[in-house]
This record gives C-alpha cells, sequence and structure tokens, in this order.
C-alpha cells in the first residue's frame, strides 16, 4: 500500500530552484522573528532592560523608545514581526501553489523591498539624527539587505 504524501512532505520535498530561495528568504525572516521579537517585548514593556555593546554610541533603549519606533500609530517592532511573519507565509505559499506562486512572490517581493527601504531609513536617522546605534536594530538591517539576495535570484530565474 503507498503512502499518501500530505501537502508538507510536497512543500518540503519541492526541489525547485524557486523553492530553495523561498527556503531561504524564509529563514531569513524567522531570524528577523527572533531579533523583532526581543524588540517587541522591550517596547511592550515585558523586558524592562536591553543588553547593549559598551560604548557611548550604543543605546538600544533610547533608539527603542524614540518617536521614530513608531509607525502607524504602534512600536515598530511588532510590525517588524507581522512583516517577518507574512514574509514566511507567502514564501510556504508560493512553494504550495504553483498557479499563484508569481503572485505571491510579488506580494512577498513588496513586503521584502519595503523592509530593505524602511532599515535603510532607520539606519540614517540612527547615524545622523538620534546619534545612538540600536545593535539588534543594524541586525534586523542586515538580514532584511541579506534577503534582497534570493529574493533578486527567485525574480531572475527562467522556469
Amino acid at each position: 500500500m503507498k503512502k499518501e504524501k500530505t501537502i508538507i512532505d510536497k512543500i518540503r520535498k519541492d526541489a525547485s530552484e524557486a523553492a530553495a530561495y523561498r527556503r531561504r528568504i524564509a529563514a531569513l525572516s524567522a531570524l528577523g522573528l527572533i531579533d523583532f521579537s526581543l524588540i517587541s517585548l522591550f517596547q511592550l514593556g515585558f523586558i524592562k532592560d536591553m543588553p547593549d555593546l559598551p560604548g557611548k554610541v550604543f543605546d538600544t533603549e533610547k533608539v527603542n523608545s524614540s518617536k521614530d519606533a513608531v509607525l502607524l500609530g504602534m512600536p515598530d517592532g511588532v510590525i517588524s514581526l507581522s512583516s517577518y511573519a507574512a514574509t514566511i507565509l507567502l514564501a510556504t505559499a508560493a512553494t504550495r501553489f504553483k498557479k499563484q506562486s508569481r503572485i505571491l512572490d510579488v506580494a512577498m517581493g513588496g513586503i521584502i523591498l519595503g523592509q530593505a527601504a524602511g532599515a535603510a531609513q532607520y539606519l540614517y536617522k540612527m547615524a545622523f539624527v538620534q546619534k545612538k546605534v540600536c545593535i539588534y536594530c543594524v541586525a534586523g538591517a542586515a538580514i532584511n539587505f541579506a534577503t534582497l539576495s534570493p529574493l533578486r535570484k527567485l525574480f531572475k530565474r527562467r522556469d
């Protein structure tokens, strides 16, 4: 008796180039979830003191408590969390639903591009306006910029 493949088996065993790029994007987004969970818990008040690197320039708490750390009336950490979660959802959905994959990839690409643009703006404000640095935000920006590479490769493929 042959065992029927589940949806998860099909997604996990997809050996296509596109699936490999989506997996890289999802893995980077998972790192972003970890990073921004800490920021979000600080902004929520659950974490009282954020560990920081030594030096006068590093002040994670000041950066994450500033006016610049609010988007659409919400702490930016929570918005970043939802963006990373949506990216993982769309990466999985695009691997699952082959016919709609291009549309889902474009939606995912919009989120990723928005995250990278937001990261660039936030790095600028930290460096030139606040003159303080949040190491967690720098790590998040690096994750956002790193995600552009598999996204570009996903869109360049010819399958």
